[in-house]
């Protein structure tokens, strides 16, 4: 069968070898670039992948039977597109919209009963401080339409406010930013297997974020230990989103906070989490997740049994703490042989230039473990993490 995968980056990459080795024909699409995608599509679209039209055409003479990604919200709106256009498998263009705009997931939640935090639409500075007066600090100032923790910071003080807006509207097409009550509480993660018309399964998971005023996911871990009231609630408020924006036959990345025993939808989207959260729930659950992504692409409906006891494990990514180019590399033979690793994998070489980690896109290789419980895989990950020496000068 015929697969066309939007995106050809580091997230990306492992969906499109298991496409292949499943023995489809995979279409990656891709701007040109340092992309690691490119050289293993078996046909690579050079696109943009917000040009809707444009590969609209490109999968009607390629009798595309599926059409998907992970890890990036920037081209979901376009999958949206082709799967109404061409009668496929998967998550409508109104549902991906709604999905990538901040202001139309808020308001869908609003009305349809998903507990979500206080916010304002602002479109000027002095709009956004008579928001704050109405809101209160703390707050979350986020870029309606921006991904990968893009334009997003927690602002405690009035003065900070410019700054935070400033930063928002410089990544946001719509030039519209989003004033959200700040939540105090724990944040975590969930991956919501969607098919069939139907939530199969809530997988829950740690979240480990670089820390405030932007706070950037740079791992996880699952099991995450909640009591069986909370969950309830969680997966009841998932089902929710998931019915009343209209997503389908994908994994839904969901962000959530808990905030005095009451979970709160902060976004969801309509693909599959980043930072490593394939391996992460592949592990857990025993199921291929590509493999999944794929079949679901495909109209296959693939089956999903939530396990009781799943296998611990984390994922950490690796970062540079200063933009250079990259001296030298060093990973001692220590890491290779210990026994909870699971894979360990650098993104750059000897003379690539590396940015200071600031978002995602930043990383540098990434170390995924196994572990007695989430915790003692946290702490191997982040001991495997302290071993690699990466040289930037």
């Amino acid at each position: 069968m015929n697969i066309m995968i939007l995106g050809a980056g580091i997230y990306q990459l492992p969906l499109i070898k298991k496409a292949k080795k499943m023995g489809h024909k995979v279409y990656v699409v891709s701007p040109d670039g340092k992309y690691p995608g490119i050289e293993e599509a078996d046909v690579w679209v050079n696109s943009d992948t917000r040009e809707k039209n444009y590969i609209l055409q490109v999968a009607k003479k390629a009798n595309i039977d599926g059409v998907v990604t992970t890890g990036t919200d920037v081209a979901v709106p376009t999958i949206g597109f082709l799967i109404d256009n061409l009668g496929l498998s998967g998550t409508g263009y109104n549902a991906s919209k709604i999905s990538m705009n901040k202001f139309l997931m808020k308001k869908c939640f609003i009305e349809n009963g998903v507990n979500t935090a206080d916010f304002m639409i602002v479109s000027s500075k002095e709009k956004m401080v008579d928001a704050v007066e109405v809101i209160g600090l703390p707050v979350m100032v986020k870029a309606i339409d921006s991904s990968g923790s893009r334009g997003i910071t927690k602002v405690d003080n009035i003065g900070d406010l410019g700054r935070a807006y400033d930063d928002a509207i410089s990544v946001s097409q719509e030039k519209e930013v989003i004033v959200e009550k700040f939540l105090q509480g724990k944040e975590i993660g969930a991956q919501a297997i969607v098919g069939n018309g139907k939530l199969k399964g809530v997988l829950l998971h740690d979240d480990l974020v670089t820390p405030p005023p932007v706070s950037v996911p740079i791992g996880h871990s699952m099991p995450i230990t909640l009591e069986e009231q909370l969950i309830t609630a969680i997966e009841t408020q998932i089902m929710l989103a998931v019915s009343s924006i209209g997503i389908k036959e994908t994994i839904a990345n969901v962000d959530i906070m808990i905030s005095e025993g009451k979970p709160y939808l902060l976004e969801i989207g309509a693909r599959m989490g980043a930072t490593c959260l394939p391996e992460n729930v592949s592990i857990y659950t025993g199921i291929d997740i590509y493999e999944h992504l794929v079949l679901e692409a495909l109209g296959q409906n693939p089956s999903f049994v939530n396990p009781k006891n799943g296998i611990a494990n984390a994922a950490v990514l690796v970062r540079s703490d200063k933009d250079g180019i990259v001296n030298n590399i060093h990973i001692p033979e220590s890491v290779y042989s210990n026994p909870w690793l699971e894979n360990v994998s650098i993104d750059v070489s000897v003379g690539d230039s590396v940015k200071q980690f600031r978002v995602g896109p930043d990383r540098i290789g990434q170390v995924i473990v196994r572990g007695n419980s989430s915790e003692h895989a946290h702490e191997i990950a982040q001991y495997i993490l302290s071993e690699i020496d990466i040289e930037v000068i």
